[in-house]
């Protein structure tokens, strides 16, 4: 419920923006998710000279860890440059689900985590050529997470229910239109 009602308010802000310019759309990839063996992806929306808001959606499949995460933010930028270009604050929600298993008939578990949290990037986006950006933002997240068990014990899946502060960055390249 929770998650439907974040994607909802993302999309009416967005929704009721007026275009400041011709081009306020932005799509990007974060270039460092691969890494860890997962996909993020954002989409920005101006909505005022300074300010945008900002969906981002990962995909991840790390060894018994598999699952999503959704992202609304809400950018406000601090630069003498209009928006989407420049130094920006972001207070952000987050909301994850995995699911975590081990298949082996003998010692294997199964079971679900689900995770809200919020936290504050600061980043700095550049547009080049009016159309290519460059993003890169840091910043803390405090998430607290539920476990269910289905199978095994909760020790065995405990780390995917994290509770406490976490680092958020990363650094994205998109197109503008």
């Amino acid at each position: 419920m929770k998650k439907l009602f974040l994607m909802a308010l993302v999309c009416a802000l967005a929704i009721t923006a007026k275009p400041v310019q011709a081009q306020n759309t932005l799509i990007k990839a974060n270039l460092l998710t691969p890494l860890f063996q997962t996909g993020s992806f954002y989409v920005e929306q101006v909505i005022k000279e300074d300010k945008s808001v900002q969906l981002g959606v990962f995909f991840t499949q790390i060894a018994d860890v598999s699952g999503y995460g959704i992202t609304p933010e809400y950018r406000v930028y601090l630069s003498d440059t209009p928006a989407p270009d420049g130094f920006y604050v972001a207070p952000f929600l987050s909301f994850m689900k995995f699911t975590i298993e081990d298949k082996d008939p003998d010692y294997g578990y199964k079971g679900k985590s689900t995770n809200f949290g919020g936290g504050l990037i600061a980043g700095r986006q550049w547009i080049f050529k009016e159309k290519v950006s460059f993003d890169i933002f840091i910043g803390p997240e405090y998430t607290n997470g539920n476990i269910t068990v289905e199978r095994g014990t909760e020790e065995q899946i405990d780390d995917a229910g994290y509770n406490g502060w976490l680092p958020r960055g990363g650094i994205a390249l998109g197109l503008r239109f």
